[in-house]
């Protein structure tokens, strides 16, 4: 398949500088551009993209009040400014919501900049897949279980200097399509490419194939570029300040990714199975990633805080996933409606104190329907998780979400109520997995 990102992938690799003929900032739709001119947009080559543009305003007065209204509302994106510039090759980005600012002592102008969440741009041309397609490009690459294997040999007229061998490919069927992964012959990038199909479609298609990675690794894993190709020799391609380094987490779900073959075929299987999940629970609409996905993105933020705060964020997973499991059976209450109803009456006739029967009223609509600790002590019954590590979860959960300290972790019981909690989360989501 012909690769369009092969034609960006020279640019952005590494540090580099767009210079532009032409900059807008453009407020609201009705407000349209607010400054205009020249400047230029550098990408450093990690995590940064930042423009910067001398500037000028047709009416500078409307221009300063849309500043300040930037400036006092930096929570309200609608209040910020959206970057949108013309290169002098003629490509046309639009650069998002921005929030801006001075960068030089100025009497004359508008010298502005600011930092970019990513870049988009619309391209056509020869070099451009010719297929419906998705191309997500991680730059530097990081190790997977690929199961085709690349040599490359130096040679020097007839005579061999040397070889070196590493990984190449792996293929995958998978929603109506294959999903191929493959090291950049240079060694430093990583393709992840696949043909759209009816199940794996734009412009979903190239978010849901990172997202399982997300989870296997336990690590906030986002491509440095992507390309959406529509079939008719255009495509959108957009440039990300991913993150250089990929470090798989303790919190993985299929850690760590060894060389043993088995572990292998079990990684890739695993990468089918979620990229289904999160395809037949897909939602356009809001373009958010899969709930599971989202609870292993904060337990990947969580590990930068705090012990408690990590146990808080694991015992709260726990209850999120299970909750995802619970179906409307599940959630039916473990005691019958006649108890229920009897108890309720108990409640009514008891001639106490007001206060009191009011909340033990207010108690029993929270056993109307079944508990999370019900549902996880079914689920260990049914061998799908471990008795043992919901007693942990039970234990720790109720201390630390009513503001208890937990035992302090650099104890060796410490340790060990983290692996359990851990492994409770592995569990609990290995069957939404199977669930879909």
């Amino acid at each position: 398949m012909m690769q369009t990102l092969s034609h960006w992938k020279r640019l952005f690799s590494n540090a580099c500088t767009l210079e532009c003929s032409d900059m807008r900032l453009v407020g609201r739709d009705f407000e349209g551009t607010i400054v205009s001119g020249p400047g230029r947009i550098e990408a450093d080559g990690s995590s940064s993209i930042r423009f910067s543009m001398y500037g000028s305003a047709a009416d500078g007065g409307a221009s300063w009040r849309k500043m300040i209204s930037a400036r006092e509302n930096p929570y309200d994106a609608l209040e910020q400014f959206r970057l949108f510039a013309t290169d002098y090759e003629g490509n046309e980005w639009a650069g998002g919501y921005t929030a801006v600012d001075f960068f030089t002592d100025h009497k004359h102008g508008w010298p502005l900049t600011g930092e970019l969440q990513g870049l988009s741009t619309k391209v056509t041309g020869p070099w451009v897949a010719k297929d419906s397609s998705v191309e997500l490009l991680f730059l530097p690459p990081f190790h997977l279980p690929m199961n085709e294997w690349m040599m490359t040999t130096t040679t020097l007229g007839e005579e061999e200097l040397g070889w070196s061998r590493g990984p190449g490919q792996q293929v995958i069927d998978v929603l109506g399509t294959q999903v191929v992964f493959a090291h950049d012959l240079s060694g430093d990038g990583l393709w992840l490419t696949a043909d759209t199909s009816d199940q794996l479609r734009h412009p979903d298609a190239e978010r849901w194939l990172s997202e399982p990675l997300r989870i296997l690794m336990g690590a906030v894993v986002y491509p440095r570029l992507t390309a959406r190709n529509f079939g008719d020799g255009s495509a959108f391609v957009t440039l990300l300040p991913a993150p250089r380094q990929v470090s798989p987490s303790p919190f993985g779900l299929m850690q760590p990714v060894g060389p043993d073959r088995t572990h292998g075929e079990r990684f890739w299987q695993l990468y089918a199975d979620i990229l289904s999940m999160v395809a037949a629970d897909g939602d356009t609409a809001d373009m958010q990633s899969h709930e599971v996905t989202r609870l292993y993105e904060e337990l990947w933020q969580a590990q930068r805080g705090s012990r408690w705060s990590i146990l808080l964020t694991l015992a709260s997973t726990v209850e999120a996933l299970a909750k995802s499991l619970m179906n409307e059976s599940d959630k039916r209450s473990e005691f019958s409606d006649d108890v229920l109803a009897a108890m309720e009456k108990h409640l009514r006739a008891w001639d106490g104190d007001d206060a009191l029967r009011r909340r033990m009223l207010s108690n029993l609509g929270l056993v109307r329907q079944r508990s999370v600790l019900a549902f996880l002590r079914d689920t260990a019954k049914a061998g799908k998780i471990d008795a043992a590590h919901v007693g942990t979860w039970q234990k720790l959960r109720n201390s630390v979400m009513h503001g208890e300290m937990a035992a302090p972790w650099s104890t060796a019981e410490g340790d060990q109520h983290m692996q359990e909690l851990i492994t409770l989360v592995h569990g609990l989501t290995r069957a939404r997995i199977v669930k879909g």
